[in-house]
């Protein structure tokens, strides 16, 4: 009885040892990861001109990231608008530039800030502020923090035929203006301009970058004239987002006032209900965010109506299945996501000769 005893004793201090030695469980969370300095830039304020667009015009350095586990890094320059930084999603619109592994230095050629700058709605000849910062990345991102550079960008040729469009909307500087094109150089040009509030509404075409030699009004009743300094201004009915063609084959133009959506299967309302875009001037940009179908497909079109609508060639790029001035273009396709999603996207308007649009799921 008493070896019995024993081992019962032995056995619950046996247990007892065991059990203090069992050590407690520690709470483990992801180090921090941080940028330890500012993103620098070579300058802060640059005037674009075309005879720089092959040379580096600004280089921006970095410090490295130090990640807990060692492994090449993935830096990444982030460039946006003031505005694009700010709100509930901020830095949503930015251009993505991926820099490569372990690289601390990003060089920009003039012509390459310059088609960046644009795309981003920035007006040629016109001053305005980008902020650019690097975002690295290995199991998780670290962000630096942004630094804001002056840039004047110039206008960019499309190779296409081209009548500027200056008016009171931009200041009446020809300059600066932007331009429809002649996409099949038959003397038929097209493009986009947006009138905002407060003005007269009032614009001209120019055959150049200037008033002279050769600019275009209104001779009334649809009809282009030779203007110049005389001669009346086209004028729109309000403010808006129009769309201009010029003939100059028949001396005949149409402005045209429009809104976009989306339509389709892949789209909320099907191909019965148009999903409404918004245009945003400070970006230059129409967008929606909306629930979208991968097992269907959409357009984009102009008020609610298949008179203005575009479809994809076979390159994939945006190009008018309907038009009244332009025509019809057979064979295009519809546009489609990859994924069930949220996405949002966006209808880049601003250079006639490459019409975009961006697909970004949330």
């Amino acid at each position: 009885m008493k070896k019995l005893n024993y081992l019962f004793t032995s056995i619950v201090l046996m247990l007892v040892i065991l059990t203090g030695c069992k050590k407690e469980a520690t709470l483990t969370t992801l180090q921090a990861v941080s940028f330890d300095s500012g993103l620098t830039a070579s300058q802060r304020s640059i005037v674009l001109d075309e005879s720089d667009s092959t040379d580096a015009v600004v280089t921006f350095s970095w410090p490295e990231v130090s990640y807990p586990v060692k492994a090449p890094v993935t830096y990444t320059l982030q460039i946006s608008t003031p505005l694009d930084t700010l709100g509930a999603t901020p830095w949503a619109n930015a251009i993505n530039m991926e820099v490569g592994d372990d690289i601390l230095s990003k060089s920009l050629q003039g012509g390459e800030l310059n088609i960046i700058a644009q795309d981003l709605g920035l007006e040629a000849g016109v001053m305005a502020t980008l902020v650019f910062r690097v975002r690295s990345f290995l199991d998780r991102n670290a962000y630096s923090g942004s630094l804001s550079v002056d840039v004047t960008p110039y206008k960019r040729f499309s190779g296409f035929p081209s009548l500027w469009v200056p008016g009171d909307y931009q200041g009446w500087n020809p300059e600066a203006a932007p331009v429809i094109v002649s996409a099949k150089d038959n003397k038929i040009y097209e493009g986009y301009i947006y009138i905002p509030t407060g003005g007269t509404n009032q614009f001209k075409f120019t055959a150049q970058q200037s008033w002279e030699p050769m600019a275009y009004g209104d001779g009334g009743d649809a009809k282009l004239i030779e203007a110049n300094f005389s001669g009346a201004n086209f004028t729109a009915p309000a403010e808006g987002y129009y769309n201009l063609t010029a003939d100059l084959n028949e001396m005949k133009y149409t402005i045209t006032k429009t809104t976009w959506s989306i339509i389709g299967d892949a789209t909320p309302g099907g191909w019965d209900t148009d999903t409404q875009m918004a245009y945003d001037p400070g970006i230059k940009l129409w967008t929606v965010t909306a629930a979208m179908k991968a097992g269907g497909s959409y357009k984009f079109r102009a008020n609610n109506a298949w008179q203005i609508d575009f479809g994809l060639d076979q390159n994939g790029k945006l190009t008018y299945a309907d038009h009244p001035t332009l025509g019809y273009t057979a064979g295009l396709a519809n546009l489609s996501v990859p994924e069930d999603g949220n996405y949002t996207i966006t209808l880049d308007l601003n250079d006639p000769a490459d019409y975009k649009y961006k697909l970004k799921k949330n």
